[in-house]
């Protein structure tokens, strides 16, 4: 017995020149939200351009960061007052769909209280009612593959150093246009680090107790893809058949993700990237090792499955390590600069109490080890 649900409409391929049409089905004034500009301007002046000529007018909130703060979510709905919208389109990587995700939320709330949010919608698994009843639909153009969050109910947001998560039915993209040729552009770290996030979100749902028949399809198949394509992607940066198989691994690992759940390694990796700061492929990369060898006996029939996706080797262990060196991703808590109290925040946080994925002096050892 098990539940799996994915509403998200989804348009892979040259598609882009669709959206004005997908649009203009949710109204006709849009909240475009994204990074600043930079390497994406480009690709903004043209998204507008579609949509001018489709008669849709476009406000254009330009302030995302990367692990967005609460902060800039708040900016967000003062333009969201300021100038009434439609819907919501988010362009870019994850940080610009939890940005707007977060943004379309809350719109019409006068002052945002975030600690009831966090804590009313805290499981990604429950069909919760509308928290405004002015919530905004959503529509999605990544630029990345990676965090799949195109196609679920999750939005991660940073306040202080943590990293907080809350989920909502409502948060998941009305439709997405999923255009390979938009990855092309992305520099190489971020191409690894992107790309290790959606095999993180593949390998731990497929572990997750809550995994069924559906979503571990979804990660068996993302897991595969991105083992054979990743490594590819990065020696031939240009090559479209390569992205183009990284974008559907990243849209298969996000459904599975959001059916079956995150592991250790992504709490302990938001730990980590909430005091450091640093992208959360890169911190998923310093935990998964230490993880794969602490967790050994408990998941070791899962562990014995995904091996197979690295051939030549004796074990996950192995092949992952390996696996990390060939994308760029071999790194260590020690490979960053941080203060004593810093290295302390993270050891012992107290977030690590309450985490259903073992015990704290469990999850503890994962993070020395991973120094």
């Amino acid at each position: 017995m098990f539940d799996y649900y994915q509403p998200t409409r989804i348009h892979f391929g040259d598609r882009l020149h669709e959206l004005g049409k997908i649009c203009k089905r949710y109204g006709e004034r849009a909240l475009l939200v994204t990074a600043p500009d930079g390497v994406l301007t480009p690709l903004y002046t043209e998204i507008k351009k579609i949509l001018s000529e489709t008669e849709i007018e476009v406000f254009h909130f330009k302030e995302v960061k990367p692990n967005p703060h609460i902060g800039i979510v708040e900016e967000g709905l003062q333009v969201l007052k300021e100038n009434p919208v439609d819907f919501v389109l988010a362009v870019g990587g994850g940080s610009s769909m939890d940005t707007a995700k977060a943004i379309a939320f809350t719109n019409g709330v006068e002052t945002i209280n975030w600690d009831e949010i966090f804590e009313m919608f805290h499981s990604p698994f429950e069909n919760y009612q509308a928290y405004t009843g002015n919530e905004l639909p959503i529509i999605a153009v990544p630029t990345t593959s990676g965090t799949g969050s195109q196609v679920t109910q999750a939005a991660v947001l940073s306040r202080g150093n943590e990293k907080i998560t809350f989920f909502h039915p409502l948060l998941f993209s009305k439709e997405c246009i999923l255009d390979p040729s938009l990855t092309l552009t992305l520099p190489a770290h971020i191409r690894s680090a992107t790309g290790f996030d959606a095999f993180t979100h593949a390998f731990e749902s497929y572990i997750n107790p809550k995994a069924s028949t559906y979503s571990k399809m979804d990660s068996l198949s993302a897991m595969k893809l991105i083992v054979e394509n990743l490594p590819k992607a990065m020696k031939d940066p240009q090559s479209v058949e390569y992205r183009s198989n990284m974008m559907l691994a990243d849209t298969l690992a996000g459904r599975a993700l959001a059916n079956g759940g995150a592991a250790a390694p992504h709490p302990l990796s938001e730990i980590i990237g909430g005091v450091l700061n640093i992208p959360h492929g890169e911190a998923l990369a310093i935990v998964f090792p230490a993880f794969i060898k602490n967790f050994a006996v408990q998941y070791e029939e899962e562990f014995t499955e995904i091996a197979s996706f690295f051939t030549g080797y004796n074990s996950l262990y192995e092949g992952m390590t390996a696996f990390l060196r060939e994308i760029n991703l071999n790194k260590r808590l020690s490979d960053y600069e941080m203060s004593e109290e810093q290295y302390d925040a993270i050891i012992n946080s107290p977030i690590l109490e309450h985490l259903p994925f073992g015990t704290a002096e469990d999850l503890k050892q994962i993070l020395k080890d991973s120094y």
